[in-house]
């Protein structure tokens, strides 16, 4: 048996839920795409898949092999274009995922740019605020706003930071006044990202001097734009990165508060499986994502 031909149609069955999805993907039959499978599974002493009369699932041994074995054969498939091409031309599919807000305002140019770039690299952009397992969802990259992850099983490449900043909409001052320090925030409405129950309080920082204010949570939300449309009309205090309210405090619907008190910036960065052999088209648009943010006035002001 082919080795090569039975990892790549353990691929395709991956990738299509099903055998006769990669039997057609492949020009195959169903009998022959389970052939291979099993033969693989055999020579491997694991199962690849849980099989029901409905679909197929990868078991966890099965996506530990996938994550391993993609990589590895894009990088052959690559090599053996560039030897027809007889140039060093990029091509193939990057999966990426990002949070909602920051991919579809400010992301997704740089995608659209990178691909007008390099034409015959196809993009699947899944965007999301849902921390979604970059391992478990076949992700080749995804971005990430937050503390680091610090996870043995992914690489981290740091691009930059974005600021964060405290503000009202006008009409919320005046109805409650402008707070003077952050006990204030206390007895204030306040709009707060995530979940109320286990996260109603903000760390602010004051010369290198950490707080931990318990907040007045009314509305919470997974969203940044949801906050942002709730403080424009009034309803509380945010907290929020500048990518996202920035544009409102430059047009006035937003007004920075406690601006001595600065929350810590939070880190952006890329998170891919490690891989000694990373594709070419990978390599290239982590450098392309890097060089579009890393001097990013929307990221860094505030």
């Amino acid at each position: 048996m082919d080795k090569l031909g039975a990892m790549r149609a353990f691929i395709n069955v991956a990738r299509q839920g099903s055998f006769a999805g990669a039997a057609r993907q492949l020009g195959l039959s169903r009998s022959q795409i389970n052939r291979q499978v099993v033969w693989l599974e055999d020579s491997l002493g694991v199962s690849l898949f849980n099989r029901t009369t409905r679909k197929v699932d990868l078991t966890h041994a099965g996506q530990a092999y996938l994550a391993n074995i993609l990589p590895v054969l894009e990088n052959l498939d690559d090599a053996e274009l560039q030897l027809r091409d007889n140039q060093q031309s990029l091509s193939g599919t990057i999966k990426i995922n990002a949070p909602m807000s920051f991919g579809l305002t400010h992301l997704t140019p740089v995608v659209l740019d990178f691909m007008q770039t390099y034409p015959q690299i196809q993009v699947q952009l899944d965007l999301s605020d849902e921390k979604r397992d970059p391992l478990s969802n076949q992700f080749d990259m995804t971005l990430r706003i937050g503390p680091p992850e610090n996870n043995p099983a992914l690489i981290e490449h740091d691009i930059t930071y974005t600021s964060r900043c405290l503000c009202a909409a006008p009409a919320f001052l005046q109805r409650y006044g402008t707070p003077g320090s952050p006990d204030e925030l206390k007895e204030l409405p306040c709009l707060q990202y995530g979940n109320l129950v286990h996260g109603n309080y903000w760390d602010l920082l004051y010369q290198n001097k950490s707080q931990r204010v318990r907040i007045n949570g009314v509305l919470s939300s997974n969203n940044g734009d949801v906050l942002r449309q709730a403080a424009i009309k009034g309803m509380g205090v945010a907290l929020l990165p500048t990518f996202i309210v920035g544009e409102a405090i430059a047009t006035g619907q937003l007004v920075p508060v406690l601006q001595a008190w600065q929350p810590a910036p939070l880190l952006v960065s890329l998170l891919y499986a490690p891989n000694r052999h990373m594709a070419m088209r990978l390599s290239v648009f982590v450098k392309y994502i890097q060089t579009a943010f890393e001097n990013a006035e929307f990221l860094l002001q505030g």
